[in-house]
């Protein structure tokens, strides 16, 4: 992690090594993880990962059903409510920020 504060740009801390491997494989499915984790290895269905595929488009089933769990109707909201916390995710550009400082 870059930053201290989970990815937000704030923080002072510098992480020496990239932590994920940015790959593309669209037929790929795609586990899901809080945007505020400070280690997005750990997938909300417990799957661990090291790689981020932006161009996956199915998300895993089990992800899925986990946050829907946690905040029934978080991915039906405009903008998408964190299951975790229930506050607004950060934007799409702001994800692709962190993408960009933590992969490879």
């Amino acid at each position: 992690m870059t930053d201290s504060d989970s990815g937000t740009g704030t923080g002072t801390s510098q992480r020496t090594q990239p932590a994920y491997t940015l790959v593309a494989r669209p037929d790929e499915i795609t586990h899901l993880v809080c945007c505020r984790d400070a280690s997005w290895t750990r997938a909300f269905c417990g799957s661990e990962e090291t790689e981020v595929n932006p161009a996956a488009t199915v998300a895993c089933a089990m992800c899925v059903e986990r946050a829907e769990e946690m905040l029934p109707g978080c991915f039906a909201n405009v903008p998408t409510l964190c299951p975790v916390d229930g506050n607004p995710c950060p934007d799409e550009h702001e994800i692709d920020l962190r993408i960009a400082r933590e992969a490879e």
